[in-house]
């Protein structure tokens, strides 16, 4: 059986369905596409300039 995190909820039936199903194999209705958040695969580089970017945007706007 798959973990807690490989699993979701049809909507339609509540069945418990493995994430990499793309339809509900109880009722057959179709699953949302699972999408990934995109910051979960920033490297530290990226992180960084996203921090300093930041920064640089709230003195700018306190500065105005």
């Amino acid at each position: 059986m798959s973990s807690p995190d490989q699993i979701q909820i049809c909507k339609v039936c509540g069945a418990r369905v493995a994430a990499e199903k793309q339809v509900c194999p109880k009722c057959g209705s179709p699953l949302p596409e699972h999408k990934i958040a995109w910051y979960k695969n920033l490297t530290p580089t990226e992180i960084f300039l996203l921090i300093l970017g930041s920064i640089m945007l709230m003195v700018a706007l306190v500065a105005v």
